[in-house]
């Protein structure tokens, strides 16, 4: 901002150059310094983490940090909210239809729901 107002003033006189007159007649006042140089001590002071807030966060995220530090009732917890299948994979439910084609059915005819392959 300083460097600014100084370089208006010296194109305002049709300087060549910034000169040290210029940057003088357009410091600002200590006061605001000092004002400026506590805002930016305060602001940085805002952005700094506290000791372990990484780890913290990670953890909360659950990133960090090994399964077996759990508790047994919160695993249970987690595995518990997903529905259990039971039985075999690949084992067919009691009371759904047959697979393949019985001896007695008549394959020649398509059933009607059916497309016919060309061929």
């Amino acid at each position: 901002m300083h460097l600014n107002r100084a370089l208006n003033l010296a194109l305002a006189e049709k300087a060549k150059t910034v000169t040290l007159a210029h940057l003088r007649k357009t410091a600002p006042s200590e006061t605001r310094v000092e004002l400026a140089l506590r805002n930016a001590l305060e602001s940085e002071a805002e952005l700094t983490e506290s000791e372990g807030a990484d780890e913290r966060l990670l953890t909360l995220l659950g990133l960090r940090g090994s399964r077996e530090s759990q508790s047994p009732k919160t695993q249970e917890e987690e595995h518990g909210s997903k529905p259990q299948k039971q039985g075999r994979r690949g084992t067919r439910a009691p009371g759904r239809d047959a697979i393949g084609a019985k001896p007695d059915e008549d394959t020649s005819i398509p059933p009607a729901n059916e497309e016919q392959a060309a061929g």
